[in-house]
């Protein structure tokens, strides 16, 4: 008789591994994460680990889409609300990515070096495009709706979604650069993050002042964060 599958025991199983590499990154960074500290972590068997996930980079680049599917359904709730204007949602947006990463900082502190890596280009451009299939079109259907409240002034809200996540990706690179110097000012990054929500504003034209620019403190608390994370490396 053939086995029957048990698809959520199998979807725990898949979760549990990465509930593990999870934990296993903050404690011990990336670099030091093997897939014997997995098995030793869960008590599983190489065999156990390879069902689901061909190698390490495989594992974080699942651990990675999580991430993005739990961010999405966030702000997917906040595009579809019917009873938002335009403005408002997309403040909610861009402030619920910013709750969400805070939500997450040791994560994403530990996983900054990886997405950055010399030998990560190709496995960060994946994760950009699929991020930018997820969000563009929510924030398109938000700029659709801004044109049709007169809120928006563009000739392409399909497009618009796109192009502001294009220019939210690249700030998040000119950001990511300027911390991992482990020599970032603060007042530097400060000015990236305005220039950049200026430009989406401006691309809008909504006033300057509508979206969220990053403060100081915002900033000085990403830096000791890292710089907690290099002390504790340091400390292994």
């Amino acid at each position: 008789m053939a086995r029957t599958v048990n698809v959520v025991e199998q979807a725990a199983r898949r979760d549990a591994i990465l509930d593990a590499a999870h934990r296993l990154i903050l404690s011990n960074g990336y670099e030091r994460l093997t897939v014997q500290h997995i098995l030793e972590e869960l008590q599983i068997s190489k065999g156990a680990f390879y069902h689901y996930f061909d190698s390490k980079p495989g594992v974080v680049y699942a651990l990675t889409e999580r991430l993005v599917d739990d961010s999405e359904r966030a702000l997917a709730s906040i595009a579809e609300d019917l009873q938002m204007g335009a403005i408002e949602k997309l403040q909610r947006f861009f402030g619920e990515i910013i709750r969400w990463k805070s939500e997450r900082q040791d994560l994403m502190v530990a996983m900054l070096p990886i997405w950055y890596a010399p030998d990560n280009v190709a496995f960060r451009l994946l994760v950009d495009r699929a991020t930018a299939k997820r969000l563009a079109p929510l924030l398109s259907g938000i700029v659709r709706q801004g044109v049709d409240e007169l809120r928006f002034a563009t000739a392409y809200p399909e497009q618009a979604g796109a192009i502001i996540v294009a220019v939210v990706q690249a700030l998040q690179d000119t950001i990511a650069a300027q911390l991992l110097t482990r020599a970032a000012k603060v007042k530097d990054v400060v000015t990236t993050h305005s220039a950049y929500i200026e430009a989406i504003e401006r691309y809008l034209g909504v006033p300057a002042g509508t979206l969220y620019r990053a403060d100081a403190r915002a900033v000085k608390g990403w830096i000791a964060a890292l710089r907690r994370a290099d002390h504790a490396g340091d400390r292994k």
